[in-house]
């Protein structure tokens, strides 16, 4: 039906600054600039999706981000969003390394759709539940400031700490100590490709010595060390899981079954949606856990992402928390947030389902964008 048909694409840039530096063992970041997408279609129904750019990768770069978003798009016009998964298949075969640009199509795509039906995006990925909790990210800053995040994120209600580490030993552990010295927070150590098996194992063992909760290890190693992966992941006490190691569903099914690592960092950006849904589907086949994260995107870009977790009710870890980082004017996703909850919800403003809508799909609660995003 033409009520489903894209008619046209919106592309612009947004800058927000970071409320303090973001830094990892890859790089530092003091503000975001991504590149926004609106889907328009010929039913009236808009979507949004939005790509974050990176300081570390330049093909991740704001300008290079909109030049795949505008040429991707290209291929989208006339096309049915009821057929997204489709869609999807082809936005990733042809974005090359710029997953994100692909990414806000596919999200872009998601919530027209949604729209157009009047449902809220994450019953149409389950219904699963609501609300999720999140944890809150630190910085890989030196001790003292690290130690002040953590204190005001528990004053907020956070319960999880995830630590980027992988700056070095000692600072890794004074880090950590100091972060965690209070309040006993659930403690995710973050490595970011930036450590060895060695520093890796020792950091785990020390804070577990100390009786800081760590629940789980990411990505320690580089991307391509599998075999150092699976060497960690069988002697590691708590869990490994996989970020650059598992990029796609087959990456995930490799690393899964090698035994390379016991759980799957899902990022929309790296995936997309139809591919995140599939690592769900392997995870749950391999018995494994499941984190779903975030970049730098603001809350209009994160919520997609907020409505999978929801939805699908698949993640153990739950890293959606790139909106708290940023210093945005307003809010713009379709959540709320109170502290580490992180509750769906729907605009007031809606298309009306059309006669040819499926009946259970013929209820309010979706939203119609503004046309300028």
């Amino acid at each position: 039906m033409k009520i489903f048909q894209i008619g046209s694409l919106e592309f612009s840039r947004v800058r927000v600054p970071l409320k303090a530096p973001f830094v990892t063992a890859l790089g530092r970041k003091t503000e975001t600039e991504n590149v926004r997408v609106l889907v328009r279609l010929r039913g009236g129904a808009e979507g949004r999706g939005e790509a974050s750019s990176s300081v570390v990768y330049a093909h991740l770069a704001p300008a290079r981000l909109e030049a795949a978003a505008r040429r991707l798009g290209e291929r989208l016009r006339g096309r049915d969003v009821r057929r997204w998964r489709r869609l999807a298949t082809e936005l990733f075969e042809r974005c090359g390394e710029a997953t994100p640009a692909a990414a806000a199509l596919e999200a872009a795509i998601l919530d027209a759709w949604s729209a157009q039906l009047g449902v809220p995006l994450y019953r149409l990925f389950g219904g699963r539940r609501d609300s999720v909790e999140t944890d809150l990210t630190l910085s890989a800053w030196p001790a003292p400031p690290a130690a002040e995040a953590a204190r005001d994120a528990l004053r907020r209600g956070f319960k999880t700490l995830k630590i980027k580490v992988g700056t070095g030993p000692k600072a890794d552990w004074e880090r950590v100590r100091a972060a965690a010295s209070r309040g006993r927070p659930e403690v995710i150590l973050d490595g970011n490709q930036g450590m060895t098996e060695r520093t890796a194992r020792a950091l785990v063992d020390r804070c577990l010595a100390e009786g800081i909760r760590v629940s789980v290890l990411e990505q320690p190693l580089p991307r391509g060390d599998v075999s150092g992966l699976r060497r960690l992941s069988r002697a590691c006490p708590v869990p490994v899981a996989a970020d650059e190691s598992a990029r796609s569903p087959r990456e995930a099914l490799e690393v899964l079954s090698s035994g390379a690592a016991r759980a799957i960092n899902v990022k929309a950006a790296k995936t997309g949606y139809a591919a995140s849904l599939e690592i769900v589907a392997v995870a749950a086949a391999a018995g494994a856990d499941l984190m779903i994260g975030c970049m730098q995107e603001t809350s209009l870009g994160l919520s997609a992402s907020v409505h999978l977790a929801c939805g699908t009710g698949a993640f153990r870890w739950v890293d959606l928390d790139s909106d708290v980082l940023l210093a945005e004017p307003r809010a713009e996703g379709r959540y709320r947030r109170d502290g580490p909850v992180v509750r769906v919800s729907s605009n007031s403003s809606k298309v009306e389902p059309s006669a040819a809508t499926p009946r259970a799909f013929r209820r309010s609660g979706s939203r119609t964008i503004s046309k300028n995003p």
